[in-house]
């Protein structure tokens, strides 16, 4: 097998191009080439958190912030029911489970489940669940007979 030059070009993470010329077999070649282009490739952030207001109301500000692990965060209002989770069974319902001791608030969401506000489609008290018609054109989200809207930031305190 013959030996080859090779210029390898690539860029440091202060952004300093550095060429090199090395005398290799082929093979080696390709494999530098492939490991150098694959150490540009963009790393996967997380995505951001969904996040969901209630505001103008005469409580103070308070957020739902839907992460993207599935960990729901309550802010402004609502942290005993915290660590909270949230998980979609599909594009159209939205489960959010209640943890905290604070008691589950079923005489709110019996008085709310016939309305259907907000997109409420059920609850299980023993579960500590609360299912939601809740999609990417829902405007708001009926909690507890506060609605919280899609914002892109939180300001609640």
């Amino acid at each position: 097998m013959r030996w080859r030059t090779v210029v390898v070009v690539g860029a440091n993470d202060n952004g300093v191009i550095a060429i090199r010329v090395h005398r290799m077999k082929p093979y080696l070649g390709y494999v530098t080439v492939a490991f150098m282009i694959g150490g540009c490739a963009h790393v996967q952030r997380s995505a951001p958190p969904l996040v969901l207001e209630n505001t103008g109301t005469e409580y103070p500000t308070m957020c739902m912030l839907m992460q993207a692990d599935g960990n729901l965060v309550f802010r402004g209002g609502f942290a005993f029911y915290s660590p909270a989770a949230w998980r979609r069974t599909d594009k159209d319902t939205l489960i959010l489970t209640l943890g905290g001791s604070e008691p589950f608030p079923s005489d709110v969401f019996r008085e709310q489940l016939p309305k259907h506000a907000g997109g409420l489609l059920s609850f299980d008290e023993k579960r500590r669940e609360i299912t939601y018609r809740f999609n990417d054109k829902s405007e708001f989200l009926n909690f507890g007979n506060y609605y919280f809207y899609r914002v892109a930031d939180c300001h609640a305190q």
